[in-house]
């Protein structure tokens, strides 16, 4: 297979990566017009958003124990058929269950996307390069946004939010069909011999992986990506609506800060990948070049976003958006990168386990959400603030417990394989 072919593999992800994250952020796009279409209250809306996840955290881990078993190629089809199956149901959604129901399947079909995403480029991309690999994806995901919110927000103004979840299911039914040739692609001899003498060893040492997934330094992670997911999840059910509500935009204006401040996050989280990819190869070190890396970027995150509610500039609150969002997102990409080192033989296990935990954050915070702003009554503003303020604190904590409790010198070891990993 030529050296170009990962390219394409990686550009096939990050095109599943912005279909994905699109599917995510339509119903945040159309809240208002959902809310107002279905009569549901602010709390209703939010367990609408959080049904999203009920499945997802635990598909998250199946999917990705899964994916090492039957092969990522086939879990990623699968994936976008289901895709468009959930996102086909919204042309019937007349009521909250139906559309619940609609959500919950999108939820499980999406649940393992990133963790069986990363499993699958791993084996295209060597560990020194797999950090800009995963950013690529995870650019994807804020392109997602970025550049379909605009579409979305003209296309549920003009037919309807129903027509728009419709045709996001169309695109996911195109990348199904493309795949189906794609997938068949293999990485390099050379490579490829590479990761399967890896794979094969301890493959079925269940010992090993309990022993990563107590680690310290996994369970560190997971919690710092959990609280972080936090305010991805506020940005996909209310951040919209408070942007309109409180902040005094029109739907279109909200749409462009979103795809700007996103478009930007995501351009610079890739140079900040590149730099925690160079500080890796310098160090060798994942505790100096991923996880202290995160630490600072999700301590900043949580400073920054605190001055949010206090913006009403379109110009301040583009600029603070796009930096948290660059922040964010690069947590989101280096510590799977962490995750993945722990046990490199059992990646689909340990990034599904990974992601399962992290975004099982949209279970419980959309509910929290929706309660706050309710409960704010005609104050809708400070509802909203209190949530951001409360998802602030706990990015900056969150870092600190890295800072405090994290060991410079963890490693982590298996009993056959007789290696250690420098943390």
């Amino acid at each position: 297979m030529k050296s170009w072919a990962k390219w394409i593999i990686l550009f096939s992800l990050f095109i599943m990566a912005i279909i994905n994250f699109a599917d995510k952020s339509i119903l945040g796009l159309a809240g208002i017009h959902i809310t107002k279409d279905l009569n549901l209250s602010s709390t209703e809306f939010g367990i609408l958003g959080s049904s999203f996840f009920w499945l997802f955290s635990i598909f998250g881990i199946i999917g990705g124990s899964l994916s090492d078993r039957f092969g990522t190629g086939k879990s990623l089809a699968i994936m976008a058929m289901v895709w468009t199956i959930a996102q086909s149901m919204a042309l019937f959604a007349s009521s909250l269950p139906i559309l619940i129901l609609s959500r919950i399947l999108l939820g499980a079909g999406e649940g393992a996307f990133l963790a069986t995403a990363i499993s699958h480029i791993s084996k295209w991309f060597k560990p020194e390069s797999r950090g800009f690999a995963i950013s690529i994806i995870n650019f994807g995901n804020v392109v997602g946004i970025a550049v379909t919110a605009p579409i979305i927000v003209t296309l549920i103004s003009n037919y309807g939010w129903r027509l728009a979840f419709f045709i996001s299911g169309i695109f996911s039914f195109i990348w199904f069909i493309c795949w189906l040739w794609l997938g068949k692609m293999k990485p390099t001899v050379s490579f490829n011999k590479e990761v399967n003498n890896v794979e094969n060893k301890n493959v079925k040492n269940t010992k090993d992986m309990w022993k990563a997934l107590r680690s310290p330094i996994f369970i560190i992670t997971t919690l710092v990506a959990f609280i972080a997911y936090s305010f991805i999840v506020f940005g996909l059910t209310f951040n919209p609506s408070y942007l309109i509500k409180v902040k005094g935009l029109s739907e279109q204006q909200s749409a462009s800060v979103i795809a700007i401040s996103g478009l930007i996050g995501a351009i610079l989280s890739i140079v900040l990948s590149i730099i925690s990819d160079r500080l890796y190869k310098k160090t060798e070190s994942l505790w100096k070049a991923r996880t202290l890396f995160t630490a600072i970027c999700v301590l900043l995150a949580g400073i920054l976003y605190s001055l949010y509610p206090l913006l009403n500039g379109v110009g301040s609150i583009i600029i603070v958006l796009s930096l948290v969002n660059t922040l964010v997102v690069t947590v989101n990409t280096l510590n799977p990168a962490v995750v993945v080192s722990l046990l490199p033989q059992r990646r689909g296990v340990m990034t599904g386990t990974y992601f399962g935990i992290m975004t099982s954050s949209g279970i419980i915070t959309p509910i929290i959400f929706g309660r706050l702003i309710q409960d704010s009554g005609t104050n809708s503003a400070g509802g909203y603030s209190i949530a951001i303020f409360g998802i602030s604190i706990a990015m900056a904590i969150a870092a600190l417990l890295i800072f405090f409790s994290g060991k410079r010198n963890q490693q982590v070891s298996t009993e056959k394989d007789n290696k250690l990993v420098n943390l």
